[in-house]
């Protein structure tokens, strides 16, 4: 009883424990809370490779989950793609392409379903292909990338004058746009991405538009969110979003000021990424329209400070955000992103934050206890069996000796 009684504590030690780590989020690599952000729950800030000053990010640029929920990130200022766990701990960068020579200036990057990973390097007119381990793997050439999106059959290039499709082995399909403000033109389409059926959904940034297109180009629909031309005008000393009046679509305080990085997240929704609203604004895939905004400009958790691109881990179904000026990446989610009955991403979820770490020792403390207690049944069963056969025994022999009484 002392062995079960032991296990039942050390059970309920770690449960508290546990329950501890869930309810008093605090710092870098805290727990989700709940902040003050029309439903934005942060789950942690990630700071750089370390906590010295020369391991911290100089300004942040991507922050793109793959598929494993490796988080891969791109710096302005180091110039290299560094790779985070789930939980924030550092793995490792990548500096250079081979052993030539480093990144020139990485910016926004994508995962593909195999694991290879697409650097743009505007400067260079190029999207690299790297393998984790950073083996070379090829490029791309396309005049100023700024964006990049991968499936299983496309590659998606969003380029400072339009974009270009791609098929899987980087045979072009089509390329759309010219620069400019005519409604078949772009002005840096600084976001990018694609859909579980390889439609196509970009951010014109400076003309203020969103747009999507099929697997092959052809435009679904396109609408104005806000002023263009970073039209943004000061409130009290704070940027606003000039009111629109001419045409958008999304107006007000709803409308956005410059879009810059988007996803698609969970529930098929595309999930846009506003500078200057610090803010992450949520639209219907099939429509366009709009649905709602998540975030507050400011340094503390779960708020941001000139945001540039935005990820989604449907497995753990958060948002990684390169929240440029605070100098972090953040990892933060919104309501309504998984889809609702999505219960592998509950799961995933669940086990994102601190009970990933308490879940083993819980498993193997759970184990005991069972073992504990199926070799205790077991004792009293062979106890109670052994107890039977002697009871038995001494039957028999009690017949015996009157067997015995009887002949004598």
């Amino acid at each position: 009883m002392l062995v079960l009684a032991i296990l039942i504590a050390l059970l309920g030690l770690s449960s508290y424990l546990l329950y501890s780590l869930f309810a008093v989020p605090g710092g870098t690599g805290s727990t989700a809370k709940t902040v003050d952000t029309g439903g934005l729950t942060w789950v942690r800030s990630i700071y750089g490779k370390s906590n010295t000053p020369e391991g911290l990010f100089g300004q942040t640029v991507a922050a793109v989950p793959g598929t494993d929920g490796t988080i891969w990130v791109t710096d302005a200022i180091t110039r290299s793609l560094m790779r985070f766990s789930p939980d924030g701990t550092y793995g490792g960068e990548l500096n250079s392409i081979d052993a030539s020579g480093p990144l020139q200036a990485p910016s926004r990057i994508a995962i593909g379903p195999d694991g290879l990973i697409y650097v743009c390097e505007t400067a260079l007119d190029t999207v690299r292909v790297l393998r984790p381990d950073g083996t070379d793997e090829g490029a791309i050439n396309i005049p100023q990338p700024v964006s990049v999106a991968v499936s299983e059959n496309r590659i998606a290039i969003g380029s400072v004058y339009g974009f270009a499709i791609f098929d899987s082995v980087g045979k072009p399909i089509k390329v759309v746009g010219t620069r400019g403000k005519g409604e078949d033109q772009f002005d840096y389409v600084h976001g990018i991405a694609l859909d579980a059926e390889d439609n196509v959904y970009v951010t014109d940034s400076y003309n203020n538009r969103l747009s999507a297109y099929d697997r092959n180009g052809k435009r679904l629909w396109i609408i104005r969110t806000g002023a263009p031309a970073n039209s943004a005008v000061m409130d009290n000393g704070m940027l606003a979003p000039e009111k629109e009046t001419t045409g958008a679509v999304v107006t007000g305080d709803d409308a956005l000021q410059l879009p810059l990085g988007l996803t698609i997240d969970g529930a098929g929704r595309v999930v846009v990424i506003d500078m200057y609203e610090c803010a992450l604004a949520v639209f219907d895939a099939k429509t366009g329209k709009f649905i709602g905004k998540y975030g507050e400009s400011g340094a503390d958790d779960g708020q941001f400070f000139y945001p540039v691109s935005v990820g989604y881990d449907r497995g753990r179904d958060w948002f990684t955000v390169a929240d440029a000026f605070n100098r972090r990446i953040e990892i933060v989610r919104i309501p309504g992103s998984a889809g609702g009955a999505d219960v592998g991403a509950v799961i995933n979820r669940s086990l994102a934050g601190p009970l990933r770490a308490c879940l083993f020792p819980l498993v193997l403390l759970a184990l005991a206890i069972i073992a504990w207690v199926i070799a205790h049944f077991t004792r009293r069963r062979r106890a109670q069996s052994r107890a039977s056969d002697l009871a038995a025994s001494a039957t028999s022999d009690t017949a015996e000796s009157d067997v015995f009484d009887e002949t004598e």
